[in-house]
């Protein structure tokens, strides 16, 4: 598939929809196509007519998070020789990578207009940071949201941990995170992660009518409203710590694996990502 149609752009009056379009992929982001969602977020906040942004995928799930080929890369899995470990990235390739995943992050947070996501389906990995940290959220009540990509040997490293911290609290932040467990839209509503869970076929409906009643706020107002809001996430330490959070995320996809440690990468060079992911969840 194209770069360009793994997300579009649509537009209805005021309201503008980042449309993820891999719905064959669980629309899984390759970094490509995370680069094209934030050029496109940037047109839809310059577009004088967008009041209020929407996002959301295509098909069966919101997303599945990050293309496995790519983040393979960015822990060093991938170009080994037969018989030889594969090459490891340098500290500074490894940083680039995160800067381009943690601004992604950064774009969607401090973004000059309003940004709804509408979740539905599995919200894992890139997908969710994304809905932590955009304005609101609805999803429906069968969404399964986890923070699954920290059992690929994170366990408890993100780009927004601050956010995470001061909108679950401590040891909700690090169940989440140490866990990597699945939860539901209710359970999701009642941590905070969304502002509302509904029943599946009220979700489209729900959205375009919280979308609507966003865009009779003036323009000036939303984009003020918005920018005093970066403002305050600024004064907590929420927005500043995606920078530190880059550094930490480059740090921790150089883990070392000791002869016992699960190891998904390498389990998904010997026999494929489902056989990896079925490996990885028996260990639970």
């Amino acid at each position: 598939m194209n770069v360009d149609d793994i997300v579009l752009l649509e537009k209805d009056g005021a309201v503008a929809r980042l449309v993820l379009n891999r719905p064959d992929k669980g629309n899984a982001l390759p970094f490509d196509g995370l680069d094209r969602l934030v050029d496109l977020l940037h047109e839809a906040e310059d577009d004088d007519d967008v009041k209020v942004i929407v996002l959301e995928g295509r098909g069966s799930s919101f997303c599945v998070g990050d293309d496995f080929d790519d983040i393979a890369v960015a822990y060093g899995h991938t170009g080994a020789e037969p018989g030889k470990r594969p090459p490891r990235l340098s500290q500074r390739a490894r940083l680039a990578i995160d800067r381009r995943l943690g601004g992604a992050v950064v774009a969607f947070q401090n973004s000059a207009k309003p940004v709804i996501a509408q979740v539905h389906g599995h919200c894992v990995g890139i997908g969710l940071y994304l809905v932590e940290v955009v304005d609101l959220a609805i999803c429906a009540h069968t969404t399964r949201f986890s923070h699954a990509e920290q059992r690929l040997g994170l366990a408890g490293n993100t780009f927004q941990l601050a956010t995470l911290i001061v909108a679950y609290g401590p040891k909700k932040a690090r169940e989440l995170l140490l866990f990597g467990d699945q939860f539901d839209g209710p359970q999701a509503e009642a941590i905070g992660l969304v502002n509302r869970s509904v029943p599946d076929d009220e979700l489209e409906a729900t959205v375009a009518a919280w979308a609507a009643k966003v865009a009779l706020n003036a323009k000036d107002a939303l984009v003020m409203g918005k920018a005093a809001h970066a403002m305050a996430l600024q004064s907590l330490g929420m927005s500043g710590y995606v920078y530190s959070g880059m550094v930490s995320h480059a740090l921790a996809t150089n883990v070392k694996f000791e002869p016992d440690d699960f190891n998904f990468f390498r389990s998904r060079s010997d026999g494929g990502t489902r056989a990896a992911f079925e490996a990885r969840d028996a260990r639970r």
